[in-house]
């Protein structure tokens, strides 16, 4: 799905952030949001991305036969109110299918990335403090003259 996604130059965030924003409460139907909230209140975030990876399998040929970034959109949009995306299907896939779930992987990754952002994060306010600096001598340059 991925790589159909890259052909069409589509940002998956643009798909999910919704999704996650308001917790699925605007893309599937109340059964799936209730199935959703008892998933999330007890097993806690990974529950997001557990969903989200299941109605992309069970939507899986269908996104496939997208031509175009829109079609993808457009689709994506709707896809929890198919026939397909029930409680029971995306449990049974987010669940069962996708376990085990690679919490240690992904936990992994996220320290990865957070070290990097906050090397980042500390290399721009050296940079903001070297300018203040830049800024404040050119400041007192200006006054002596």
């Amino acid at each position: 799905i991925m790589a159909h996604f890259q052909q069409f130059e589509i940002y998956l965030s643009l798909i999910t952030f919704n999704w996650f924003l308001t917790l699925y409460v605007d893309n599937t139907n109340i059964d799936v949001i209730l199935a959703f909230w008892d998933s999330f209140l007890y097993e806690g975030d990974k529950v997001l991305f557990r969903f989200a990876l299941a109605i992309f399998r069970i939507h899986h040929d269908m996104l496939l036969t997208t031509r175009d970034g829109i079609e993808v959109y457009n689709f994506c949009r709707a896809i929890g109110d198919s026939d397909l995306c029930t409680p029971e299907n995306i449990k049974r896939i987010a669940f069962g299918e996708l376990n085990p779930f690679p919490m240690e992987r992904v936990s992994k990754r996220r320290e990865f990335h957070y070290r990097k952002v906050v090397g980042e994060l500390n290399q721009l306010n050296e940079l903001r403090a070297q300018y203040n600096t830049h800024k404040r001598s050119s400041a007192i340059d200006y006054d002596s003259d």
